[in-house]
């Protein structure tokens, strides 16, 4: 998914993040087969658990957002080096081992 369906703690990415959390958790508690959440738009390395379930936000290709938990606006860019990430799903392992 892109919008992350909760805060993440940088002010500028909250005010946009995904709306209907409360219709979107009440799907996933209805789907036994949610083993992992795929976050973008964070455009930085962020990973935790959201209603027990496991999430990743992934970096990004472009550019990457700064960690400024103060900002409010604009959004904080970081022009850096864009990232990559792979994961690799293995069934016989939980969670998905992050390249």
């Amino acid at each position: 998914m892109h919008h992350p369906p909760f805060d993440i703690g940088i002010p500028s990415l909250d005010r946009i993040k995904l709306d209907g959390t409360e219709a979107f958790a009440a799907v996933l508690r209805e789907s036994a087969d949610i083993r992992h959440l795929f976050l973008g738009h964070v455009h930085r390395p962020v990973s935790g658990s959201w209603r027990g379930i496991p999430f990743s936000a992934l970096p990004g290709t472009n550019h990457q957002i700064a960690a400024d938990f103060a900002a409010g606006t604009p959004i904080p860019y970081e022009h850096g080096l864009p990232l990559m990430e792979s994961c690799t799903w293995m069934p016989s392992r939980r969670p998905f081992t992050r390249n």
